[in-house]
């Protein structure tokens, strides 16, 4: 049985009766103990909080000696922000109501209209509400911060050059304190100027063309690209911009911590749910965030991307580059069906943000469900169809890595069929690069055969298992790995 809940609550209230009256409702109370501490002036509530009593909810009364009316909850609520505040006056005026609630107040109650059970609610439900807000001012303040520090920017537009919401979490974001989507370019860059270079690119992408220029806006140089962005019947409906920073980098101010659970809302939250298949996937970081990436993408045609990569290294850096790569990819691949153009553009764009250290493998597949079948271009990286008669067909790279060169071809393989009790497995190089202290590699062999032998399993079921022994093989079981270690399986199932 959950013990009930101490409350402290920080009455203001200049009159002894009201006070006296509220104290009672509270103390009938059997669902939370509440403990009153009384003021009876804004100046008194500064030297009690002046004294370091931590209280959970102020309870305010709008007639003070020293403040009235809406200014009142003003000054309260700027003292004392974080704390919810109900509002408990003799006015009864709907219009002084709204205004406090606007300023920040959770609650308005009038006194004689109240009784213990209601106004213990009304501070239950402020409390938590209080908490919400609280909590998704923090998670607002932390992808504020991250998509601020990001390498790229990435915008699209209609066909009347207004700045439309990607598809991504991405946002145009050189100012945070005015709204853009919905602004069209000239009122953007406050021109009008038909020869203005990013006015002129986006005309030419309306008409079908790439277009890349270097520009310099607002004491930034940029690599900037802008394409057609085509709907699935291949008609111009906009324009998709990416513009990368390649001015000094500013070093990431974020602590790990919050990284890592920004780049955790960025994997998928559940695999899709696909008849006649079975899908997982999972990330195991070296250090708290990963260069590792997986994802499912939603295409065209009810065919779904199945894509796993690695960034060279780990730590912050490479989940940052992972992080601008998982937007380069959805974007592009909500309007491209061919995985060797997907990865071909995606790599023009990655290429000029990359340190000369670093670059991506990754395997792209393109699932078509009702085929039963899958096509993939692959940039340095290998993956594995397990057969139900237990042999293993390998998918080799079919290109270079991302970040090499820009202008690397990667072609789209041929289909690959897939039988019931098929297994599609992609990896990363952390599982089977593992190593116990006298440097004996887990291997993939072992890896392979340990899938062979789990395949009846569900598919987060297998990876968990897999994990789960190259950690014991290693002897590091506990703790943390050298390497990343992520994949993606897909059980195909009967019909």
């Amino acid at each position: 049985m959950n013990p009930k809940p101490h409350i402290r609550v920080l009455l203001i209230e200049d009159s002894q009766s009201d006070a006296d009256l509220i104290e009672i409702y509270l103390q009938q109370v059997t669902t939370a103990d509440y403990e009153v501490c009384r003021c009876d002036s804004l100046a008194e509530m500064q030297s009690e909080l002046a004294a370091g009593n931590g209280f959970d909810v102020v309870l305010l009364d709008l007639s003070l000696p020293d403040s009235y009316g809406t200014e009142t909850c003003q000054r309260v609520h700027t003292t004392v922000p974080a704390l919810p505040i109900i509002v408990l006056t003799g006015l009864d005026d709907e219009t002084i109501a709204l205004e406090t609630l606007q300023i920040g107040a959770q609650d308005y109650l009038v006194k004689g209209h109240i009784d213990g059970l209601l106004l213990s609610r009304a501070i239950r439900y402020s409390i938590e509400r209080q908490k919400a807000r609280e909590q998704q001012r923090q998670s607002d303040e932390h992808l504020r911060l991250i998509t601020e520090q990001l390498p790229a920017v990435l915008w699209t537009t209609d066909t009347d050059l207004r700045i439309t919401a990607p598809s991504t979490a991405c946002v145009i974001n050189d100012d945070f304190q005015r709204p853009v989507v919905g602004e069209r370019l000239t009122d953007y860059f406050r021109t009008t100027d038909p020869t203005f270079q990013p006015l002129v690119a986006h005309q030419e992408a309306l008409a079908g063309k790439s277009v890349s220029f270097d520009f310099h806006w607002q004491a930034r140089s940029l690599s900037v690209h802008v394409e057609p962005l085509r709907d699935t019947a291949g008609t111009i409906i906009g324009t998709i911009g990416v513009s990368l920073d390649v001015s000094t980098q500013q070093r990431m101010a974020e602590e790990l911590k919050a990284a890592y659970h920004v780049q955790q809302a960025l994997f998928p939250k559940q695999a899709p749910q696909l008849a006649g298949y079975d899908l997982a996937g999972a990330v195991y970081p070296a250090d708290e965030t990963a260069g590792d990436y997986y994802d499912f993408i939603p295409m065209a045609g009810d065919c779904l991307g199945l894509v796993v990569g690695d960034v060279t290294g780990h730590g912050l850096g490479p989940a940052l580059l992972m992080a601008e790569l998982r937007a380069y990819l959805r974007a592009i691949a909500s309007t491209r069906p061919h995985c060797g153009e997907i990865l071909m553009l995606a790599n023009r764009f990655l290429s000029a943000d990359l340190e000369e250290h670093r670059f991506v493998t990754l395997f792209f597949a393109r699932l078509e469900p009702e085929k039963r079948s899958l096509t993939y271009a692959s940039a340095g990286h290998c993956g594995y169809v397990l057969r139900a008669n237990g042999e293993t067909e390998t998918l080799p790279s079919t290109g270079l890595p991302l970040g090499l060169i820009p202008d690397t071809i990667l072609n789209t393989s041929f289909p690959v069929e897939l039988q019931p009790g098929d297994l599609f497995f992609v990896p990363t190089d952390g599982f089977q690069e593992a190593h116990t202290e006298a440097n004996e590699l887990y291997g993939l062999p072992r890896v392979l055969e340990f899938l062979h032998q789990q395949g009846d399993l569900p598919a987060a079921r297998i990876i968990e298992l897999l994990h789960g022994d190259v950690l014991e093989f290693a002897g590091v079981k506990g703790r943390r790995v050298k390497d990343d270690m992520s994949a993606l399986l897909v059980r195909c199932l009967g019909r």
